[in-house]
């Protein structure tokens, strides 16, 4: 009798079990085997996601956060077969059966989807690249801005793009912050990620017995985190070689062809946040000497939450410090005012948040004007989708105290220092094959 009830117990233990993993085939391509392998196993996590976040598709930025876990198949694949591996001129495709723990899933859904906040995307160009071809610059972030909206990733809309950038070479002339006219554009806008398209070259050789000669196009975008002014890494996407001459085309092609890899670049980027924490940029005016400011980073690295390096950046009265944080941008900030107030020296002046943009976090005195400060306004941008039917647009939607940048200081007067620039810059799964 024992024995019948402890194998009953098991059964029941084993079906819990079950109903947190789930088995899926996918196929991936790459120009390698070990490239479409990966692939083929991204897509399987992105099955898994589909299954593990059905019910949570009314979440902000589902889109981008399930598809940043859907980059790290590190964690989530229980084992796989490769179930086929077909190679193709140029590339090989790979198709694998594979066991997706759920769970996983829903927790690092959970923890990216709190502290991510509100995304949006500006793709622009290089202002000085793009004079040779304005059309072609143009089109390109057209064409960057009809993939996101394909996706469902909130985006600066062409209109609003072209008043902020009005407004930001106004800015420029009256600024010595050495901010680029991109990053105040996305400053302005709430744009949390850039792209920039750098440069459009033009590829020629001839073809084969002497026939028409061939061209092929890259578009070559820079991409970068613009709370923290960290570059992400340039893609290059690139047209096959084609003998017609006509470059918007290219173009397309080069986008349609590439898109998919330069995505990647930021939700491969915002799905190591699961491991390594949530980055942030903590900037710190007027609030003191080195010594000060080494005793709150003493604070800030005996604090759990927070990660990183927590190098101290100074100059002229600025100081900039980029870390990890496990909660929040609010909670960022009440940690940083709670442990000024313990520092008699920073106590004193009234420390208080003249800034929220993102992960990006200003601190000055009470009585300190940021100079030069750039002025956010709430800017309309792409639907985000709440769910595939009734996805309200980011205009209807209140922003999120956590992502909405907000100002206490004002846009300030004529700087009497300059202000610094800002920089630019799991276990793995077993086969049974």
């Amino acid at each position: 009798m024992k024995k019948i009830y402890f194998l009953f117990l098991l059964t029941l233990s084993l079906s819990g079990l079950a109903q947190n993993i789930t088995e899926v085939e996918a196929t991936g391509s790459g120009l390698t085997k070990a490239d479409a392998l990966q692939d083929a196993l991204r897509n399987a996590v992105s099955q898994g996601a589909g299954v593990a976040l059905k019910s949570e598709t009314k979440v902000e930025n589902f889109m981008v956060v399930s598809d940043a876990i859907a980059t790290n198949s590190q964690g989530y694949i229980n084992k796989y077969t490769v179930v086929r591996e077909v190679p193709f001129p140029g590339r090989f495709e790979t198709t694998v059966k594979a066991l997706v723990s759920l769970d996983p899933i829903k927790a690092d859904f959970q923890l990216l989807s709190k502290t991510i906040g509100g995304v949006r995307f500006l793709a622009a160009v290089d202002e000085m690249k793009a004079k040779a071809d304005k059309a072609s610059y143009d089109f390109a972030v057209e064409k960057i801005n009809a993939h996101l909206a394909s996706k469902n990733y909130r985006y600066i809309e062409k209109n609003v793009f072209e008043r902020l950038r009005k407004e930001a070479m106004n800015m420029a002339e009256e600024s010595d912050t050495g901010i680029t006219n991109v990053q105040r554009m996305g400053i302005m806008a709430d744009a949390q990620f850039l792209i920039v398209v750098s440069d459009i070259t033009t590829s020629q050789k001839e073809g084969q017995f002497g026939t028409r000669s061939l061209n092929k196009v890259n578009v070559i975008c820079k991409t970068y985190d613009n709370c923290t002014g960290e570059g992400l890494g340039t893609v290059i996407l690139e047209s096959g070689w084609k003998t017609s001459a006509d470059n918007r085309t290219a173009v397309a092609e080069a986008i349609d062809s590439g898109m998919v890899k330069l995505l990647n670049t930021f939700t491969g980027y915002i799905g190591n946040w699961v491991n390594n924490g949530t980055p942030y940029e903590i900037r710190l005016y007027q609030m003191g000497t080195f010594r000060d400011l080494r005793e709150l980073r003493t604070k800030l690295k005996n604090d759990p939450n927070f990660g990183g390096e927590l190098e101290l950046t100074s100059v002229n009265n600025y100081t900039k410090i980029n870390c990890t944080f496990k909660k929040k941008p609010d909670d960022l900030a009440d940690k940083v005012l709670e442990y000024s107030d313990e520092i008699t020296s920073l106590a004193s002046q009234k420390i208080d948040v003249k800034l929220i943009f993102g992960r990006q976090i200003s601190f000055a005195p009470q009585s300190y004007v940021i100079p030069n400060a750039v002025k956010v306004e709430s800017t309309p941008s792409a639907p985000t989708t709440t769910s595939p039917k009734d996805a309200p647009s980011s205009a209807d939607k209140k922003p999120q105290s956590s992502s909405t940048p907000k100002s206490t200081s004002g846009t300030g007067s004529k700087p009497k220092s300059k202000t610094p620039a800002k920089p630019t810059g799991k276990t793995k799964p077993t086969s049974n094959k």
